[in-house]
């Protein structure tokens, strides 16, 4: 955009639409740079302010607005922009860049976002309006559901979709014993085949809920015992409500009546600029088709959020589509889908009473997974498919029969760019850099980058991450134990070879000392330590060089970053049989002291990374990294100065 001048008009921002995606988008635009001044207004159907609708099952146990809040009138008024809420948007006027509000009363706009999400699907079943028969889906049908349901203690969810299991855990909490009917033959049929479904049924029936799936409802009556509901295939029950959760629509009429492109189906057709067919006029969450896809997450939203505030701010962000992947808690129970989890490729598959993991291979390389139940391993499945990493025949068979992956990385490990909060979709990278400015609480984390702030099952690793402790305590690396060792004694040794005088000329040749003193002296002896000791480096490479080839990545790193340390403390006593402490001159200085060095910043980074569980902080961090950066440094003359001493001693 142009500089500002004092006399130019603030740039008009009409949102239609104040939900989850809509509150990002705020919060994304009042971090931007713009180059002049905004006025922004937003409109929202519903009387609160946006709140938390992935956690409306919350509601039921804390029946208040305040309960899944993000944000009141204060926080849009400190921002600058003015909230109209329970206050519905008409009609666009697209050649008087206006919209119209339910009153009557024009707003006009230079950008419009239309954030409108979805509505409930109601299927054409005789007898869906009935009384008694409600949708799951906003504050005000979570309090018409509560009023219903005093007194009642039967309930059936049609629908066993992600939104009619939350349903059905909604009822659960409000002490009804819940049916779950979902057409297909298994529960959330878009997610999950019909294994994981199955294993998913036996966990929500131990639960108290009834799935019941390949029923379809085609009547439903209403009678003096309650509701009485009629399916395909001839068999009723009665209820005392209904809750239908089959599945949302994009909420389009308004781009509709606008003349804006729709997709066949429904949805706002945008751009990767997520314009419109009109470009003053944008599209963004559950309403928006992008490249014929309609995400029905908030994770991808927040993303269209962050990309549609950056181009009206001139930048250079662009929508590219989401990953479909998704990390839920249903009732209690985790369900995860990665990666290409449907496609073509080879299946890997452990069950067990009360867990389904099926990992999708390609060329023997991590492509996709499906998780259903607990399972620690999640995160690190998620970095694997996203890693592509190479998984051998042997361990494909492990997997198969007790259901681990290979141990990844330590947190501390992983690439910058791994994501840790599968909503937010934020990485290590933007995460640390928050550490490094003093966010050290979860709590700080999600207020600075939003992770863990929606579905919560990334919070372990943000208290990884920070240190905190608790129940979401610290990882402890494995081999922490060994590394300290073996750190402390390289450590030593470093300090020896810089503190001590060279071993002294034996006196006499009878004496044991003079037998030892050959080990140094004579060339029989210096070759077998210093070909021991080029040998002891060159392990030492391979196992860093373990966590940047792909196919060398076996076993947990913990472990193996110990055995770098004792490599490196195994060099040390090969040295000192070598040279007996003596520096030398001239090239054997330079040798000598670059490799005191390599392993003296070498037992400082083992060290720093053994205790990091007991000194967390920024300073502690910037320690680390600056360690480990001079080990790096220490390592790239090594190997010309090697060469030039072997050369030399063979060559003179």
């Amino acid at each position: 955009m142009k500089p500002s001048h004092p006399e130019s008009p603030p740039l008009r921002i009409v949102i239609v639409g104040n939900g989850m995606v809509s509150h990002r988008f705020c919060d994304e635009l009042s971090k931007a740079k713009f180059d002049q001044k905004l006025k922004v207004d937003i409109f929202g159907e519903e009387p609160h302010p946006a709140y938390d609708r992935v956690h409306l099952t919350d509601y039921f146990k804390k029946p208040s607005p305040k309960t899944l809040s993000l944000g009141n009138s204060d926080w849009y008024s400190q921002k600058g922009y003015k909230l109209h809420c329970g206050l519905r948007i008409e009609k666009v006027d697209r050649e008087q860049r206006t919209v119209i509000d339910a009153t009557g009363q024009s707003h006009p706009y230079d950008k419009l976002v239309l954030a409108t999400g979805s509505y409930p699907f109601v299927p054409p079943i005789e007898g869906s309006d009935a009384p008694g028969v409600f949708v799951y889906r906003t504050i005000a049908d979570a309090d018409a559901i509560i009023r219903h349901c005093e007194g009642k203690s039967s309930a059936i969810v049609l629908g066993g979709g992600l939104l009619g299991l939350e349903a059905a855990n909604a009822l659960k909490e409000l002490g009804l014993s819940a049916t779950v009917v979902e057409f297909a033959n298994g529960l959330m049929p878009r997610q999950l085949n019909q294994d994981a479904s199955l294993v998913l049924e036996q966990q929500i029936r131990q639960l108290g809920v009834t799935p019941l799936v390949g029923k379809g409802a085609q009547k439903i009556e209403r009678s003096n015992d309650g509701l009485l509901v009629s399916f395909n295939d001839d068999t009723k029950l009665l209820t005392d409500i209904l809750v239908v959760a089959a599945g949302v629509r994009p909420a389009d009429q308004l781009a509709r009546d606008a003349d804006l492109n729709l997709g066949a189906r429904g949805g706002i057709i945008v751009n990767d600029q997520l314009q419109t067919s009109d470009p003053s006029i944008y599209a963004i969450g559950e309403c928006a088709l992008h490249r014929g896809q309609i995400y029905g997450f908030v994770a991808p939203g927040y993303q269209m959020a962050e990309v549609l505030a950056d181009q009206l701010c001139d930048g250079s962000k662009t929508y590219q589509g989401s990953d479909l992947s998704c990390r839920l808690k249903l009732l209690g129970i985790e369900v995860s889908t990665f990666g290409d989890y449907l496609g073509e490729g080879r299946t890997l598959v452990h069950r067990s009473p009360t867990s389904y993991r099926m990992i999708v291979l390609k060329r023997d390389c991590f492509a996709g997974g499906t998780v259903v139940g607990k399972w620690d391993q999640t995160h690190q499945l998620q970095l694997a498919i996203k890693e592509e990493r190479f998984m051998t025949p042997s361990e494909q068979a492990a997997f198969e029969k007790d259901g681990q992956i290979p141990e990844g990385d330590a947190l501390a490990d992983w690439p910058n760019n791994a994501i840790i909060c599968n909503c937010t979709q934020t990485t290590k990278g933007s995460l640390s850099i928050c550490i490094s400015s003093g966010c050290k609480t979860v709590s700080s984390l999600g207020k600075a980058t939003g992770a863990g702030s929606v579905c919560g099952s990334c919070r372990p690793l943000l208290a990884q991450l920070c240190g905190e402790s608790g129940q979401e305590a610290a990882y402890r690396p494995k081999g922490r134990k060994s590394l300290s060792t073996t750190a402390t004694v390289a450590l030593l040794a470093c300090l020896g070879f810089l503190l001590l005088a060279a071993f002294p000329e034996p006196q006499s040749v009878q004496t044991l000392y003079f037998k030892i003193s050959k080990l140094w002296h004579e060339s029989l002896y210096k070759q077998v330590s210093g070909y021991s000791m080029a040998g002891l480096s060159l392990l030492a490479l391979l196992l860093s060089a373990r966590k940047r080839v792909r196919f060398l990545r076996q076993g947990n790193y913990g472990w193996w970053r110990a055995a770098h340390a004792i490599l490196g403390t195994l060099c040390l006593a090969a040295l000192v049989a070598h040279t007996g402490l003596d520096f030398g001159k001239n090239l054997n200085l330079w040798l000598m002291s670059c490799f005191v060095g390599l392993n003296l910043v070498g037992a400082l980074a083992g060290l720093s990374i053994a205790m990091e569980d007991r000194f967390s902080g920024p300073w502690s961090r910037r320690i680390r990294s600056l360690v480990t950066k001079a080990h790096i440094l220490f390592f790239w003359p090594y190997p010309v100065l090697l060469g030039f001493h072997i050369y030399k001693a063979y060559a003179y």
